[in-house]
């Protein structure tokens, strides 16, 4: 068995399927032209990265972070905006090790902080005990307004 990560590249998109599930278990169903068409301006987004995990080269999970600056202090910190496992993966430790590696790239790219937002949704009381296992503290509220 061979588990590792890299980095999003075009030709990923080629793997659509893969990536179209993960999307649909996110909660974002989507189309193969508008998944690509995402893929290929985040990809091309110098502050964008998109970890992938793969499995025996599967796509089993996946990582979407941005690096951004902190107003209130100096320096930069990472927001995870995406993190999901494939669901037949979960519970292996697979996005211990996802995770993990995210906050690798993180430090590499001399981050001080990771940082996410997930919804307040019954069904995400898991990745919640998730995110809490794994030392991250609930910090804030997140709020949202749809403008168009």
């Amino acid at each position: 068995m061979t588990l590792k990560t890299r980095l999003f590249v075009e030709k990923d998109i080629n793997h659509m399927d893969g990536l179209l599930d993960l999307y649909k278990e996110l909660g974002y169903p989507t189309t193969k032209e508008k998944l690509a068409s995402r893929l290929k301006k985040i990809c091309n987004h110098k502050d964008y990265y998109l970890l992938l995990l793969i499995k025996n080269d599967v796509i089993i999970g996946l990582s979407g972070m941005c690096k951004m600056l902190f107003y209130e202090k100096e320096g930069e910190y990472m927001r995870l905006l995406a993190f999901v496992i494939n669901s037949n993966y979960r519970g292996k430790g697979y996005g211990t090790f996802l995770l993990k590696e995210s906050e690798a790239l993180a430090t590499q790219l001399v981050c001080k902080v990771i940082t996410l937002n997930s919804g307040n949704r019954l069904e995400r009381d898991n990745a919640h005990s998730f995110y809490y296992n794994n030392g991250f503290e609930k910090k804030s509220s997140g709020f949202s307004k749809t403008l168009l």
